[in-house]
């Protein structure tokens, strides 16, 4: 018989499993580096080697484990162990038979000889390792995992993250989905497929979905990911939605602001991780009439086309900071305009998700019906905005400053609030003849000089029995005041979409007169016609060059005009549209005419307006998302059940507060 080759250090089987691992093809070719030539291709052949060698690097394992024990015994085994010297079969042609019947590893002068024949009989056939038992697999793979432990520790990792590293390495190419789950196991990220509750509410919120169709979605995406049942979704939502209340005798419902404001601010407190602390909430708010509602015909409905809805806008959270002052004669520190950090800003301001209701009552938007509603809500506001929110959470005390901004109104809502029905404009005493005397436009004109607390006072001194006497020529001290003001909170700035809409209206009907050749800006019956024609030729133009239809009828049948805000924008402020708009114009100029209430609010006060908001655009302020959100409660209205209105009004204010 040939010489044996013999490895006489336990190292070497270290080196052996190493290259084994599961592929028989790398154990083959390293047997052969080594000289020992395995005589057989045959992987069950190749398979008992591996087999027998992470037998023995086992054995080896729990004897180096068995070595920190202070029992004799074990000392003296590891001991013998490590003088063991192991047989590996030369390469000879006369041994390659018995080597392709049993090639394995044998232990010099063990006496357990006969129990390695009878083992190598029982593994001739090794079982797929996903075919045996947990407890089998376990046994099988211990030596590979004891191998993996050592190198990550060695690698300073978690031998999670290296088998998510192996995940990825070895499926990058083939499979990259299974490789992005390797590297987010590398990176130590969360591998869930459970839907969150917040991210539930916000499926069945964003794509409307009812508890039919969300259960039906849940049991169609079950096998990819997992949706939380529909109950729970409603459960969540009952801890952080404000509690909805009757406006009791009023066909309405109501929240209370402080508890909606408390709710938002809570859940950006969880979001942003914030401290402790004092912060200040910038805030829009406002109401207008929607009207164009069915009326349905079951017992108890009140029988109104309109409603009025009011909503409120978080538009920014700052966070007070101490501010050293220079002068030493002051307080060492203080808290002052300047002394605060904007942590968070809405980033869609102007999108109706971003609106949050506080009431819905059904009715027309009349002096009758706001002189009841309004004053409580501005009560509440006022309170909040002088004493504030204190608030808990897991026990951390924050205070919270709140700064309403009443913004959100058309201008024949901000007449009615403020009384000022015959106004020129809200935002100064100047009347419709005044705004166009030379000197007072280059004068300018102020903002401020009728504010809220002075119309109560002024109506005070004017009503007679409750009614404003009106005469001829008293505007200058009337100032347009034409009822008793209903809001006790000031109206700062003008309707910024509601301005652009008629600031495009007041552009096309000048167009429309020069077109005609019309230079007065009042026109007769037989100009009237021609300026008709001219409209017609200018829409017709503008349709041709830009593909938009302005200023027709609102061809859905739902009032208004085809005239909307993303119209507006796109005429006046893209270049190559605008300069459509001025072809239209021949090259004339007219001699009389007059500026509309928006397009002195535009011209007269923008800039001020500009400055006072640290010189930034006013488009924050917009009430696109009280009108946008008067289109979405149509058609809760219309595609909800057609019970009583109370329980209507409930359902559409519930769907507005997801």
């Amino acid at each position: 018989m040939a010489d044996d080759r013999r490895i006489t250090n336990v190292e070497a089987f270290e080196r052996y499993v190493a290259k084994f691992r599961s592929n028989t093809e790398a154990a083959r070719r390293f047997l052969l580096d080594e000289g020992l030539d395995t005589g057989t291709d045959d992987l069950g052949v190749l398979n008992r080697w591996v087999y027998r060698i992470r037998s023995l690097r086992n054995k080896w394992a729990r004897l180096s484990k068995g070595q920190k024990s202070s029992s004799d015994g074990t000392k003296k085994a590891f001991s013998d162990f490590q003088q063991e010297t192991f047989f590996i079969p030369d390469g000879t042609d006369h041994d390659r038979d018995r080597r392709s019947a049993s090639i394995e590893p044998t232990v010099a002068g063990s006496s357990d000889d006969g129990n390695d024949v009878q083992e190598e009989e029982s593994t001739s056939k090794i079982t797929p390792l996903d075919e045996l038992s947990p407890r089998h697999t376990k046994r099988r793979t211990d030596a590979l995992f004891s191998l993996l432990k050592e190198e990550a520790e060695e690698q300073k990792i978690t031998t999670t993250q290296l088998l998510g590293f192996l995940l990825h390495r070895e499926n990058y190419i083939h499979d990259r989905a299974v490789a992005a789950i390797g590297l987010k196991l590398f990176h130590k990220e969360t591998i869930t497929r459970e839907i969150s509750l917040d991210e539930g509410l916000f499926m069945l919120s964003t794509y409307k979905l009812g508890r039919t169709g969300y259960s039906s979605l849940r049991q169609e995406l079950k096998s990819r990911v997992e949706l939380p049942p529909h109950y729970r979704l409603m459960q969540h939502k009952d801890t952080i939605m404000p509690k909805i209340g009757s406006l009791d005798p009023l066909p309405g419902v109501s929240i209370s602001v402080k508890e909606s404001v408390q709710l938002h601010f809570r859940r950006l407190i969880q979001q942003l991780g914030l401290q402790p602390g004092k912060y200040t909430m910038t805030v829009k708010e406002g109401l207008d009439g929607s009207g164009r509602h069915s009326v349905y015909d079951q017992k108890g409905n009140v029988q109104t086309h309109n409603m009025i809805v009011w909503m409120w806008v978080a538009l920014e959270v700052y966070k007070d900071v101490p501010v050293v002052n220079a002068d030493p004669s002051l307080p060492s520190t203080s808290t002052s305009a300047n002394g605060r950090d904007k942590i968070w800003n809405e980033p869609s301001p102007s999108s109706p998700d971003a609106a949050r209701p506080i009431l819905l009552v059904l009715g027309k938007e009349d002096k009758d019906l706001l002189h009841k509603i309004v004053p409580p809500v501005d009560a509440e506001m006022k309170e909040l905005q002088s004493s504030g929110v204190k608030l808990f959470d897991a026990e951390r005390e924050f205070y919270l400053m709140l700064e309403f901004h009443r913004t959100m109104n058309d201008g024949k809502m901000q007449k009615l609030l403020l009384g000022r029905g015959g106004a020129f404009c809200i935002l100064c005493a100047y009347s419709d003849e005044d705004a166009v005397q030379e000197d007072n436009i280059k004068e300018g004109f102020e903002i401020g000089n009728v504010d809220i607390e002075a119309l109560h006072a002024l109506y005070d001194d004017l009503a007679v029995d409750g009614e404003v006497q009106c005469n001829r020529g008293d505007y200058s001290e009337r100032v347009g005041l034409t009822q008793s003001p209903i809001s006790t909170l000031a109206i700062q700035t003008f309707p910024i979409l509601h301005a652009l809409l008629r600031g495009l209206d007041y552009c096309l009907k000048i167009v429309y007169k020069l077109k005609a050749g019309v230079t007065a800006w009042i026109q007769n019956s037989k100009q009237k016609e021609r300026v008709d024609v001219a409209k017609r030729k200018v829409q017709e133009y503008i349709k041709t060059k830009t593909g938009m239809t302005v200023d027709k009828p609102d061809p859905v049948g739902a009032g208004g005009t085809t005239t909307t805000g993303n119209i507006a924008r796109n005429l006046l402020f893209d270049p190559a549209k605008r300069q459509v708009l001025v072809e239209c114009v021949p090259e004339k100029s007219r001699k009389d005419g007059r500026f509309t209430p928006s397009m002195h609010q535009i011209l007269a006060h923008s800039a001020a307006l500009i400055d006072a908001n640290d010189s930034t655009g006013l488009g924050v302020f917009s009430e696109e998302p009280l009108e946008h959100n008067k289109k979405n409660l149509r058609k809760y209205r219309e595609l909800g059940k057609k019970n009583f209105s109370e329980c209507q009004s409930f359902r559409c204010f519930d769907k507005a507060v997801d």
